[in-house]
């Protein structure tokens, strides 16, 4: 790492970039990557309440430092909200780290990062203006969330939010901006240009336990600049101290690499967590789910899809796959079979007998799973609930630990009395944007929904050793409760889906899954759906969702094709499943 002082300020140089600070502008960083402008970043950042943004003054850098291989730089300033204001850049050869502190009493709101306050479309807006906000100098920005209009690179302009809920206002809704398919994807964007093929890419973290916020959000490149923060949205009281998420900076010459390097620095600083359990084989064995052989049926009958998860259209489809010698090896029973959402409770109109069932499955050598999503409140008791400012429930409380309680009891019933092998979670998402929610314990955003993700693999697994947990939760912070990822939903409108697919996997093998099910709704047409069956061995696990017509497109498969897919999936057995052995 390499220190200049210039006399009017100071470069400083790592293998990739550089950052150049100059006393005619003292309160930002230009950094460069491989000689090119990428940023101009304000040093200091703003911590806002619920009501009150922050007024910044009097910044001062106080201490450049030699430290361990680089160099530390320390801000300070004075603030209309808190106390003490402290900033903290640690720059290495390969990377930068940022990070921000108050003292004093509150319970932050918006904690920005390179910015204080949000610029509107025509002038400074909330902010303080255009030297305490972000400039942006290449075009683009990448976001590894999923979406439905499989949309990843953006202009800058375009307004970002990696997590499990959008804080970002948007001006109007379309296929790219239906988010929540990774939920929460690596809370990671990275800037860059593909014509010279530099990426920076900025993410953030925090120890386990700290991620009370919904999403790491970036507003755009605005009329006073560009913001990035988190919202706290007063959940968090501070008593003394705060210490913000770090942000940091990694260099590439793609995107993935730029994520390959900051998941590197997530675990490096012990910002994640690690797997328990290992995969045994049966996890890779091809997946049968009902769900849009229900959708299809559901066109025909006029009726809710979820009133056709029953046994015995499950058992009729399987009686199907057995005629074709499909080999699957588990089996998923998708929504409904519950009779409420919320309670884990079978529905024994649809399923009299799902012990049954199950012990006739496993007989075979098969697996089941159940569809579950993630704290719902049907059928929970209010006490047990979240409530918002008007009284009403909006979700299960996982932080009361009498809801705890019974979600375990209703898991452990399902594992070990009726034999099920594990879940499937869908539908997470975060639970509020509003502040001043009712919960038993403040435990809100990302930190929410890893509680219940906790609960339901850890019961499962102390009843099943070999169970599967299978998530959409493609984060580093997941690892400890998730066995398998799902790569979820196509949108209808999808075209070139294997593609689509195979960068879904990327990022989520990036973010530390061995493990993949292709998954396989909405299949868009039969051409589409048939290249993505042939492949999936080489993404992972396949997967298939009907037995008859395609859900949306409503063609059917020929009987060479169905008679193919049998014998590519026992080849598939052959070499991924029987090799692990």
């Amino acid at each position: 790492m390499l220190f200049k002082n210039r006399g009017d300020g100071f470069t400083l140089e790592g293998k990739q970039y550089s950052i150049v600070y100059e006393n005619s502008k003292p309160f930002a960083f230009v950094l460069r990557v491989e000689g090119k402008p990428f940023f101009t970043l304000p040093i200091v950042s703003g911590l806002a309440t619920l009501n009150e943004e922050e007024q910044i003054g009097n910044i001062n850098i106080v201490e450049i430092k030699e430290d361990v291989g680089g160099y530390k730089i320390t801000v300070t300033a004075t603030s209309s909200i808190w106390e003490e204001r402290r900033f903290t850049w640690i720059f290495s050869e390969d990377y930068i780290e940022y990070y921000h502190e108050a003292y004093g009493k509150g319970a932050p709101g918006k904690c920005y990062f390179f910015s204080n306050g949000i610029s509107d479309f025509w002038n400074d807006g909330k902010s303080q203006g255009i030297d305490f906000n972000t400039t942006i100098y290449v075009p683009k920005v990448f976001n590894p969330a999923v979406n439905h209009g499989n949309t990843h690179e953006f202009t800058i302009s375009v307004p970002q939010s990696v997590g499990i809920g959008r804080d970002t206002p948007v001006l109007a809704y379309g296929p790219h901006q239906l988010e929540g398919l990774f939920a929460p994807p690596p809370l990671m964007l990275s800037f860059g240009d593909d014509e010279c093929d530099l990426w920076c890419g900025l993410g953030i973290g925090t120890e386990p336990g700290k991620y009370l916020f919904n999403s790491f959000e970036f507003t755009g490149s605005l009329y006073a600049g560009a913001s990035f923060y988190v919202n706290y949205l007063g959940y968090l009281s501070v008593e003394d101290h705060f210490s913000s998420p770090v942000i940091s900076f990694h260099f590439g010459y793609s995107p993935f690499e730029t994520m390959e390097k900051y998941v590197g620095w997530i675990d490096r600083k012990k910002y994640g967590t690690q797997k328990v359990y290992k995969n045994p084989d049966w996890h890779r064995m091809p997946v049968f789910c009902g769900w849009a052989e229900q959708t299809f049926q559901a066109h025909l009958k006029k009726c809710p899809a979820s009133m056709l998860a029953t046994q015995s259209n499950y058992e009729s489809w399987i009686d199907i796959l057995e005629k074709r010698n499909l080999p699957v090896g588990t089996i998923v029973i998708d929504d409904k079979w519950q009779k409420y959402y919320g309670t884990f409770e079978v529905d024994e109109n649809k399923w009299p007998d799902l012990k049954g069932f199950v012990e006739r499955q496993h007989k075979k050598g098969r697996h089941v799973l159940l569809w579950v999503p993630g704290y719902h409140k049907e059928g929970i008791p209010e006490e047990l609930c979240v409530k918002d400012n008007y009284g009403n429930a909006i979700c299960a409380d996982v932080t009361n630990p009498a809801y705890e309680e019974f979600l375990r009891k209703q898991i452990r019933h399902l594992v070990k009395d009726i034999g099920i092998d594990g879940f499937k979670e869908d539908w997470i998402g975060s639970i509020t944007s509003q502040p001043g929610c009712k919960m038993y314990k403040n435990m809100h955003g990302i930190e929410f929904i890893r509680r219940f993700q906790y609960i339901l693999y850890d019961e499962t697994h102390k009843n099943k050793e070999d169970a599967m947990i299978e998530t959409q939760t493609p984060n580093p912070l997941f690892r400890e409760s998730s066995d398998v990822l799902r790569l979820n939903d196509i949108w209808y409108g999808t075209r070139n889906v294997e593609k689509v697919m195979r960068i879904r996997a990327r990022i989520s093998r990036i973010a530390g899954w061995e493990v993949l099910d292709c998954d396989n709704a909405s299949s868009t047409n039969l051409y589409e759906w048939w290249n993505y069956m042939l492949a999936q061995p080489y993404i992972g696990v396949p997967s298939l969702y009907f037995v008859s017509h395609l859900e949306s497109s409503f063609e059917v498969p020929s009987e060479a094709q169905w008679q193919y897919l049998s014998y590519i999936w026992q080849n598939y057995i052959k070499e991924h499943v029987n090799q692990m052995k």
